[in-house]
C-alpha cells in the first residue's frame, strides 16, 4: 500500500544527494542470519527471506512471527558485516501514526478528551478558519485522515526546497528541529478547509503533527515523555520513541535509497511533516504482542473503527482495518520514511497472529507486502506451527 504527500515526497526524494556511493554490491548468497532452521516456520522464513534478499538495494532484513502465542524473531544480514539483533534500531516511518493513535485513545480514558471533540477548544488563539460550514475539526478526525486539514503546514516552492535539500547534515537537522509546534498553531491561522470534516479519507501527516500538539497541551509534557513512558511502563517496551538519544543513534543500521546507497541520517524533529518513530525488532514484536492481547483499554478503543472508505477500508485511530482476499480480517499499518527505511505491521486478532517486517531499503511498500503475503499465505496452507 502506498500514501503519496506530494510535496513531502518531493522534499525526502531528494535526499539522496547527500548519500555515499556503495563501490560494490555483494553477492545474493552472503546471507548471513539467526534463523535456527528447526521449524518449518523456520523453513518458511527463510525462503521468503532469501527471496527478498536478491534484491541489491536490501542489506538488512527484521522478520517478527507470532502464532499461537509464540514470538519469534528472525534478522538477515546480505553481504559483510553483523546480523541485526533484537536491540537494533530501524525507522518505523509511517507506523508512527499508530502510536499517535494510542495516545489519543489514552487521554479519553484518562478523560483529558472527547473523541468528538473540536480540536479549536484545544488550541491557543481563535480559528475561525478550522470549520467547513459550520462543521469543525474534531480530534477523531485528525486521527483518521477525515479533517479536511491540508496535507502539509506550509507551501514550500522548488527553489527553496532545492536549497534545503543541498544542506550538510547538521543544518538539515536543524531545518526539522526549529520549526515547532507554536510555528504549526501560527500556520494553522492561515489552514483552507475543502470539505466537511469527517466526510471524506485523505490521508495526512499534517494532522497528525496537529494530534500530537494538542496532545502536548493536554498532558503539559512533550509527546516524547508522553508517548515513551506509555510504552515503557504499559508495554515493556523501553527501545521505541520518536527521536533516538545520540548513543541510540549509533545502534540504528544504515538505510538505503532505492537505488541501494547509503542514506545519511536526518531525523524529523519538527513538527513539518509527520510523526517520527524508531523502535527495535524486539520492541516491535512486544507492540504486536500487545496489540493482539486485548488487554490494555487505549491499544482497544484505537482499534475501533471510526471511519469506512468506499472501498471498505476501515479506520481506526492510526490504525486501518480490512480484510484479505481470503477473507482473513486484519489490522495493519506500514511505513517509508525518507531516510532508508520500509515497515509493516499487520495483526491478525481473530487467528491471534502478526507479522511484523523492518527493513533499510526504500524499494517499496509492494515488495515488503509480497513478502508478508508469501509468509501468510505459506502459514495458513500448510498449517506452519
Amino acid at each position: 500500500m502506498k500514501f503519496l504527500f506530494p510535496a513531502l515526497t518531493l522534499l525526502f526524494s531528494t535526499i539522496s544527494s547527500l548519500a555515499h556511493n556503495i563501490d560494490s554490491i555483494p553477492s545474493a548468497s552472503q546471507i548471513s542470519s539467526n534463523n535456527p532452521l528447526k521449524s518449518p516456520l523456520d523453513s518458511l522464513v527463510q525462503r521468503s527471506a532469501e527471496h527478498y534478499l536478491q534484491s541489491p538495494v536490501t542489506f538488512d532484513l527484521s522478520i517478527g512471527v507470532i502464532r499461537n502465542g509464540v514470538q519469534q524473531q528472525y534478522n538477515f544480514h546480505r553481504g559483510t558485516g553483523a546480523v541485526s539483533n533484537r536491540s537494533t534500531y530501524f525507522g518505523l516511518g509511517s507506523i508512527a501514526k499508530t502510536f499517535v493513535g494510542i495516545m489519543l485513545a489514552q487521554a479519553v480514558i484518562d478523560k483529558k478528551v472527547k473523541l468528538n471533540d473540536d480540536i479549536r477548544k484545544y488550541l491557543p488563539g481563535n480559528y475561525p478558519n478550522l470549520q467547513y460550514e459550520g462543521h469543525p475539526v474534531r480530534l477523531v478526525d485528525l486521527a483518521n485522515h477525515t479533517s479536511a486539514l491540508p496535507g502539509m503546514s506550509r507551501e514550500y516552492d522548488e527553489h527553496y526546497l532545492d536549497s534545503i535539500v543541498k544542506l550538510a547534515p547538521g543544518p538539515f537537522r536543524d531545518f526539522y528541529r526549529v520549526y515547532t509546534a507554536d510555528s504549526l498553531f501560527r500556520d494553522m491561522h492561515h489552514f483552507t478547509l475543502d470539505t466537511v470534516p469527517g466526510t471524506r479519507f485523505r490521508y495526512n501527516g499534517n494532522a497528525m503533527m496537529v494530534l500530537i500538539a494538542i496532545l502536548q497541551r493536554v498532558y503539559h509534557t512533550s509527546y516524547d515523555q508522553l508517548v515513551t513512558s506509555f510504552l515503557s511502563k504499559q508495554l515493556g517496551m523501553a527501545n521505541t520513541r520518536p527521536q533516538l538519544l545520540p548513543r541510540e543513534e549509533k545502534q540504528i543500521v544504515p538505510g538505503h535509497d532505492d537505488h541501494g546507497k547509503v542514506q545519511p541520517f536526518i531525523p524529523d524533529a519538527g513538527f513539518r511533516a509527520a510523526p517520527s518513530m524508531y523502535s527495535t525488532p524486539g520492541d516491535m514484536l512486544k507492540y504486536a504482542a500487545a496489540n493482539l492481547s486485548k488487554k490494555n483499554a487505549a491499544i482497544n478503543l484505537s482499534h475501533a473503527i471510526t471511519f469506512t472508505k468506499p472501498d471498505g477500508m476501515s479506520m481506526g485511530l492510526g490504525w486501518m482495518l480490512d480484510k484479505e482476499e481470503n477473507g482473513l480480517h486484519y489490522i495493519m499499518h506500514t511505513g517509508r520514511d525518507g531516510i532508508g527505511y520500509t515497515s509493516l505491521c499487520y495483526l491478525y486478532p481473530d487467528d491471534q497472529m502478526a507479522i511484523v517486517i523492518l527493513v533499510n531499503d526504500s524499494s517499496g511498500q509492494d515488495r515488503v507486502a509480497d513478502l508478508k503475503n508469501e509468509l501468510i499465505s505459506g502459514m495458513l496452507n500448510y498449517n506452519t506451527p
